[in-house]
């Protein structure tokens, strides 16, 4: 087991990243913090591995929170700026993430933290024992379950997930969503349409109704959609 820490100003941004470990089995979150001064305090209460922490805070930025510490953590930096990936590298830090920060870039990050000696990848659960993600919704972290998805479609860089319920918009590319989603529950019908095949009534000729709506199949996916449909 890893333990985490979390240093950042931002809630939205402490959310994601607490939900992002949620569905790793080999991950707990110890602490989430606002500022540095109140990390710092966690750090002398229980062990941690990694910190994953903001630079630009209020007070005590990150890259000096990090020079002030006799035995840090490693340290995965997480930053809206580019500018500072050089110091932040030179101060040995494993990885230096980007926001918006995906779920595919944190678990890439954190693959950095296991000990070689253990052998082996920290595995996702998301598809097994989480049976849900996290969308980011406006300025809200949104969990639907897998089941719920109807279908998704792209508009540009943005995302409408449909559900039974309700419509969520959200800043993600269709291919990170599908990278998120139960490969053996979802499928690509159209470059901009996912469906999940749990909620497929029929199909006819190029088109596929789910829940009383009906959607075109693109040529190119259609034996992709038959394939997959043979496997249920």
């Amino acid at each position: 087991m890893i333990n985490c820490i979390v240093i950042d100003d931002e809630p939205l941004a402490r959310q994601l990243l607490q939900g992002y470990m949620e569905q790793l089995p080999d991950i707990t979150c110890v602490a989430a913090c606002q500022s540095a001064i109140e990390a710092f305090k966690i750090l002398h209460e229980q062990p941690v591995d990694v910190m994953f922490l903001d630079i630009q805070m209020p007070g005590i930025t990150g890259l000096s929170f990090l020079k002030s510490l006799k035995n840090p953590p490693k340290v995965i930096f997480t930053t809206a700026y580019a500018d500072h990936a050089v110091e932040a590298f030179e101060l040995e830090a494993l990885d230096y993430l980007l926001k918006p920060i995906t779920f595919e870039r944190f678990l890439k990050s954190v693959q950095k933290a296991v000990p070689q000696k253990e052998g082996q990848e920290i595995s996702s659960s998301r598809q097994d024992e989480n049976p849900y993600l996290f969308l980011k919704v406006n300025k809200r972290l949104v969990k639907v379950g897998h089941a719920d998805i109807i279908y998704v479609e792209a508009l540009g860089d943005y995302l409408k997930i449909f559900t039974p319920t309700q419509t969520l918009v959200t800043y993600m590319t269709l291919n990170k969503l599908e990278a998120l989603l139960p490969a053996a529950k979802f499928a690509r019908i159209h470059r901009s349409t996912i469906i999940n095949l749990d909620h497929i009534q029929f199909i006819e000729g190029n088109f596929v109704r789910l829940d009383g709506k009906d959607l075109t199949i693109g040529l190119t996916y259609k034996d992709n959609l038959a394939q997959k449909l043979q496997g249920i």
